[in-house]
């Protein structure tokens, strides 16, 4: 079994997490909340324990050196588990042709109009195949190494939007479009962090279980800060409504950067920087998809599933007849239900796994 350090699993949780920053997931946010999108990533937040104190629960309930899949079928049996972790299956492989297929719309849109999508989608998935293939290891090797470059390029981006624009009052009224609206949508879309789901994957392939909380809670932090204060920035460098109706958020903050003849039109090379996030956050999602089937069907390896799992992925991927089919579908389905998978079933197979162990002889 090949495992990862500290470092490693903390790299992969974050920039699993904090990818989809560069979708249009603020102007999301900002459609729904208006002025108080912020207020809604920080209810959210408070979720994001639970998700980590069920995965360490059901992982300890299980037999020794289990993982999530395993473990949840020891708890439920093998009938009932194998459903559940079909579930987790099925939703790291929604979240990989989903975002696959948003983010090559982007570049379509955005920097190569003139070349096919298939084309992109290709170029794309051969890297993520390739990397997924290799195994967590190499990802976490990968991770380790950008994350600082992406989460830093983030607050360059930040930082140089807001010295070129910034509207004081962008976030009047507090409360958007209703207190008990906002209130109401910072629950349901406490799937915003459905994503630590991956620590179900990570940390059982950590060498010292000492530090699965710090992995946890560092992935929690530091994405929790990172998905706020880019929300924040964009209310404040695009207010409401103007901030409900730019497609790319990030990309658009990118062209305001212009500092004399030289430092203007930088997107390109923030576009590098998100290319790499992408990269890695689809290369987990095809090693967690293809990880859960192998051990649900009981095989000792994932390599061998993961190429025809790609060519699926393809397959559905084009499914979406247009970039806005598939905003619609990560909105309306992995924001909105995600939670169920991340925190609801984790909960309720730690729930019966305490049951279980209350139940057996000493």
């Amino acid at each position: 079994m090949h495992h990862i350090g500290l470092r490693e699993a903390t790299a992969i949780g974050i920039i699993f997490i904090i990818t989809k920053i560069f979708l249009p997931f603020q102007r999301s946010l900002a459609e729904e909340g208006g002025t108080a999108a912020w207020i809604i990533i920080i209810i959210a937040m408070l979720f994001c324990p639970l998700t980590w104190w069920a995965i360490r629960g059901v992982i300890n309930n299980g037999p020794e050196n289990s993982t999530l899949i395993t473990a949840t079928e020891d708890i439920l049996g093998p009938i009932l588990g194998s459903a559940v972790n079909l579930m987790y299956c099925t939703f790291f492989y929604m979240i990989t042709f989903i975002v696959l297929r948003e983010f090559s719309e982007i570049i379509s849109s955005e920097i190569l109009p003139r070349t096919p999508l298939m084309a992109i989608l290709l170029a794309l998935l051969l890297p993520i195949a390739f990397i997924a293939h290799t195994g967590i290891e190499a990802i976490g090797r990968i991770s380790s190494i950008t994350v600082f470059l992406i989460v830093g390029s983030v607050y360059l981006l930040l930082i140089g939007g807001l010295m070129t624009h910034m509207e004081p009052k962008a976030l009047s009224p507090l409360w958007g479009t209703g207190r008990s609206h906002v209130l109401f949508l910072g629950v349901i879309k406490s799937s915003l962090f459905s994503e630590l789901l991956v620590l179900g994957f990570l940390l059982p392939r950590m060498r010292h279980q000492k530090d699965w909380g710090k992995v946890a809670w560092w992935c929690i932090i530091v994405s929790s800060v990172l998905l706020l204060s880019t929300t924040i920035c964009y209310l404040f460098i695009f207010p409401y409504p103007t901030a409900s109706r730019i497609n790319v958020p990030l990309m658009e903050i990118s062209k305001l950067i212009v500092y004399g003849r030289w430092l203007q039109r930088l997107e390109s090379l923030f576009l590098i920087v998100w290319l790499i996030s992408t990269v890695v956050k689809l290369a987990v999602g095809l090693y967690c998809t293809a990880s859960a089937l192998s051990q649900i069907f009981h095989l000792p390896r994932h390599r061998p599933l993961v190429f025809p799992l790609t060519i699926t992925i393809f397959s559905f991927a084009m499914l979406p007849d247009s970039e806005m089919t598939a905003i619609a579908w990560d909105r309306d389905i992995l924001r909105t239900y995600g939670s169920i998978i991340s925190i609801g079933l984790p909960m309720l197979t730690w729930l019966v796994g305490i049951i279980r162990k209350g139940r057996r002889p000493a």
